[in-house]
């Protein structure tokens, strides 16, 4: 009789499910504190409405180094975004067999973690550009790049959040999450209009802060419970 060995199935799941969920904390921790030091130490080397272009420019120019930096660090936290993916596939196919919200989420989570941190890398472009002889005064108008990629994100984080708000309200658990990812639909799909109309920026503004929270605040909500 011949003898077939047969591999063993490995039971990590769980383990893998925590460490994906820590990946949405490390993402709300490092994505709150890039914009803090980016509005303290980077932002107010530059410039903003009203000030003349040429000026504008030419003090990104002279602070590129510190431009380029704080864009790395804004690529970085972004992606983070990815590794936290995994949790919500497994916890949103728990929510619903069908697999429909999870690949909804993941889809929309994807296109949520890239979006940024590539407005990031072609602001380096265009700053790479000036260096090399072109009008300085372009940067001021590539400045805007940064509210237009966060108007974009918002539209595939409207999907992400109401599909897990969608699981959550299926298993009811954390009401209270439910209520608060409505919130940031809202706020977000004002703040989409951003591109039209500057004056939906503040709902952009609180719309992206409260998506960051809500993730570090789910990223716990699962961590503490693992059913």
């Amino acid at each position: 009789m011949t003898l077939i060995d047969t591999p063993q199935t490995r039971t990590t799941g769980p383990d893998l499910v925590r460490a994906s969920s820590w990946c949405g904390l490390a993402f709300t921790i490092c994505q709150l504190a890039v914009m803090v030091g980016m509005s303290i130490f980077v932002l107010p080397k530059g410039g903003g409405p009203g000030q003349d272009p040429l000026t504008w420019g030419n003090n990104v120019l002279d602070h590129a180094d510190l431009y380029r930096f704080g864009n790395y660090v804004f690529m970085v936290a972004g992606v983070l975004l990815l590794g936290f993916l995994g949790a919500v596939q497994v916890r949103l196919r728990r929510a619903d067999a069908t697999g429909t919200l999870a690949t909804v989420a993941v889809a929309a989570g994807t296109i949520c973690a890239f979006v940024w941190p590539f407005a990031a890398i072609i602001h380096d472009t265009a700053i790479d550009a000036a260096e090399k002889g072109t009008d300085p005064r372009l940067l001021a108008g590539w400045d805007s790049i940064a509210p237009y990629s966060l108007a974009f994100s918002a539209l595939p984080r409207i999907f992400l959040v109401l599909a897990i708000v969608m699981a959550l309200r299926i298993t009811a658990k954390s009401p209270w999450l439910q209520r608060i990812g409505i919130a940031v639909v809202v706020l977000s799909a004002i703040g989409t209009a951003v591109t039209v109309a500057g004056v939906t920026f503040p709902a952009l503004a609180l719309g992206t802060l409260g998506f960051e929270l809500w993730i570090g605040a789910l990223a716990i909500s699962w961590l503490r419970d693992d059913s």
